[in-house]
């Protein structure tokens, strides 16, 4: 069941087998047998991989549901054991894991006991993918378009700035928006939370958006804005080093101004665990701290125990 699962979500013999590292021939074999057990087709090969029929599809919604199941029971009866500790997997965005994933593990060793946490820092559209793969149990991250269900929790609002060279032709200070989506913009892909606020706000605004650059790494985009070759649009907790450091300039934007929202999103199949009040209020003096060490156009609107949307 598992590799038919796994071949499925590949979309691909080859990589499947590369994934679960079994040869292609053995993986087919075993497919196949599956299929000749059950007496259908579940798969159809062509030459741009593989795709399910509606038997296939019917066997991987109830596999999949049939094997989280399994690991979450594995999971939550684990959690029973004396002389072990529970895992929980977080996910965080790269600017939150800078700003407090260190107090994340630090503290957790006396704040949570029995509870060990796995840190994994991703842009918030990967970590949504892997919580619908469930590979973490909970992610931190911002206004992801890709939440496909899951269930979310507003925990902090994050104002955006825009950024220039020092040596730049702006003067210090607000810039206007219009002025902003004007310069020769490095911004992330169409995928990522920054691009979706600013050109949401273009869009309203009727006015084009000139990204110069398309850039997925923050550092790869604060090198360009450093030597004067692109501006960008970011939170300024990613940012703040270079301002303090006088690398950076950090204009407020208006008119409109741009914010983010970071919430906690966790599947909505996932089963409550013992530990979850903890674990969460724990999470809640994080993002607390995390608001006070971004500063500027940081503010805590929520918490754990609220009702998620």
């Amino acid at each position: 069941m598992n590799n038919f699962l796994r071949a499925v979500e590949a979309g691909n013999m080859t990589k499947a087998a590369e994934q679960l590292h079994v040869s292609q021939t053995a993986l087919g074999l075993q497919i196949r047998n599956l299929e000749a057990m059950l007496g259908v087709e579940l798969l159809v090969r062509h030459s741009r991989g593989i795709s399910m029929t509606e038997p296939g599809r019917l066997l991987y919604e109830r596999g999949a549901e049939i094997m989280r199941l399994v690991e979450e029971a594995r999971r939550d009866i684990s959690a029973f054991r004396k002389t072990g500790d529970r895992t929980v997997s977080i996910g965080l965005t790269p600017s939150t894991m800078r700003m407090v994933g260190t107090d994340f593990l630090v503290t957790a060793t006396s704040d949570l006991p029995g509870i060990t946490l796995r840190l994994v820092e991703e842009l918030s559209f990967v970590l949504m993918d892997l919580l619908q793969r469930e590979e973490i149990d909970f992610a931190l991250a911002y206004d992801s378009s890709s939440n496909q269900g899951s269930m979310r929790t507003a925990l902090m609002q994050e104002t955006l700035f825009f950024i220039t060279a020092p040596a730049s032709s702006f003067d210090p200070g607000p810039v206007p928006f219009n002025e902003v989506v004007a310069s020769n913009l490095a911004l992330p892909g169409d995928r990522d939370n920054v691009w979706h606020a600013v050109h949401r706000a273009a869009k309203t605004s009727t006015l084009p958006v000139n990204v110069r650059f398309t850039v997925q790494s923050l550092e790869a985009i604060k090198t360009l804005v450093e030597r004067g070759l692109a501006t960008s649009i970011v939170p300024y907790g990613a940012v703040k080093d270079k301002v303090e450091e006088g690398t950076v300039v950090a204009h407020r934007i208006v008119d409109p101004e741009l914010k983010r929202t970071l919430y906690l999103f966790e599947p909505p199949s996932r089963l409550p665990a013992a530990q979850d009040k903890i674990l969460k209020s724990f999470i809640d003096e994080l993002v607390a701290t995390l608001a006070l060490r971004i500063g500027d156009g940081a503010q805590v609107i929520g918490h754990c125990g609220d009702e998620p949307l």
